[in-house]
């Protein structure tokens, strides 16, 4: 059973969830700053496009490409632009842009030394897709050189080259950055196809089914049943009108699961198991970063952005490897306040003596009596062709990650 709050939290008679601070009925699910900062214009593309051919030309970087929408359509409000040297180092130092507003990841656009050497503040470039077509265009502002050794210790917290991101920024990423607004003419081919909408259409969507108070899941995997007890459960909070499960399915690492078997994943989790006019399905196609709580918290302002007013977190958020505090990603929230009301989860577990989903908060029963749900244990069943028990995986989802295939190679 749920309480509301006396005391300024919602708990479940388990104890299985905090929440930070009291649930509000008349919240109002503003953008991140008060405002969208939208600088998409895709009535006038052909226009718009035709003038970019006298610009440099340049195709930038998987991550920036993926950015540079992102900040088009507002999901990354209040930047309007890529972060000038000031900014990003107030990011790494302060986890704050410079007018104070939390933020924790730089959102940078480097270069190389060649490319750095012929642009100039207030050259204009245009912005090319990777099969090599125009759609927006970018005002330089600032340049500078890039400290990666600082950006790798500040955001991810290691040097090491086996952290994904920090391999990518060392190996992938020029020594210079621009910084500079950026203006998006055309919608390029991503890899969430039909479910990519920008914040404006989500918004709109969930005022048409008069959903205020909305929870968003992030999610970068397929999803097995400990993922469907935190999402179900958020939907029993008091108030809470619709769920919002919005998948990152841009460039992930090594490993990961591919784009269309996490979409079909969900499409079939929800479609089966759901319902549907309490639910709704998203992607987000952009890096993943795998920052720990740093990356937590700017995953969270994405969802203020597309509307959410509520956002789950559960052990481990946007970790990779041992490299986070499996609660850090919780404990952040009470350190910087984005106007999200966080719903922190302990570790889940199926229990074959309670027969359901449970955890150590609750269970009384012995780490023998345990069935541990982890994506790593499920791709080693796949790996070794062992069938996934139902208390782990719905059928729907085992047959669509039994077709092969699904692995990201990177």
């Amino acid at each position: 059973m749920l309480h509301g709050p006396v005391d300024g939290t919602i708990e479940c008679d388990n104890g299985n969830v905090e929440v930070r601070s009291g649930f509000n009925s008349n919240m109002v699910n503003t953008p991140y700053g008060g405002k969208l900062k939208v600088s998409l214009d895709l009535k006038n593309q052909e226009k718009h496009i035709e003038g970019l051919k006298g610009m440099t030309q340049v195709e930038p970087f998987t991550d920036f490409f993926y950015d540079s929408l992102k900040l088009g359509d507002g999901a990354y409000s209040p930047l309007e632009g890529f972060m000038s040297e000031e900014e990003a180092n107030s990011v790494m130092k302060k986890k704050s842009l410079l007018n104070g507003l939390p933020w924790t990841i730089p959102i940078i656009f480097t270069i190389n030394a060649d490319m750095s050497d012929g642009l100039r503040p207030g050259d204009q470039i245009a912005l090319l897709d990777p099969t090599h077509r125009p759609y927006g265009e970018m005002e330089v502002e600032t340049k500078f050189k890039l400290d990666k050794k600082e950006i790798a210790e500040s955001i991810y917290g290691t040097k090491e080259m086996k952290h994904p991101n920090v391999q990518d920024l060392f190996e992938k990423y020029g020594d210079k950055a621009i910084s500079g607004r950026v203006k998006i003419y055309r919608d390029p081919e991503l890899p969430g196809g039909a479910y990519e909408r920008h914040p404006s259409e989500v918004r709109e969507e969930f005022t048409k089914k008069g959903w205020k108070n909305v929870v968003a899941y992030q999610a970068r995997n397929p999803p097995h049943v400990a993922h469907e007890y935190l999402q179900k459960v958020s939907l029993e909070f008091p108030g809470i009108d619709g769920l919002f499960v919005h998948l990152v399915v841009g460039r992930l690492k090594k490993g990961d699961y591919k784009a269309n078997v996490i979409l079909d994943s969900y499409d079939a989790l929800i479609r089966n198991y759901y319902r549907m006019e309490k639910t709704m399905m998203g992607s987000l196609s952009i890096t993943m970063r795998y920052a720990g709580p740093r990356a937590s918290i700017f995953l969270a302002i994405i969802r203020r952005n597309y509307g959410a007013t509520h956002y789950i977190i559960g052990r481990d958020q946007a970790g990779v490897g041992n490299y986070y505090d499996p609660y850090a990603a919780q404990r952040i929230f009470d350190e910087l306040d984005v106007g999200m009301i966080p719903l922190k989860f302990k570790d889940t577990f199926y229990c074959k003596r309670c027969m359901g989903i449970t955890s150590e908060s609750v269970c009384p029963h012995a780490i023998g009596d345990r069935m541990i749900i982890s994506q790593t244990n499920i791709r080693e069943m796949l790996r070794t062709g062992q069938e996934i028990p139902t208390e782990i995986l719905r059928p729907e989802i085992a047959r669509i990650l039994k077709k092969g295939d699904v692995i990201n190679e990177g």
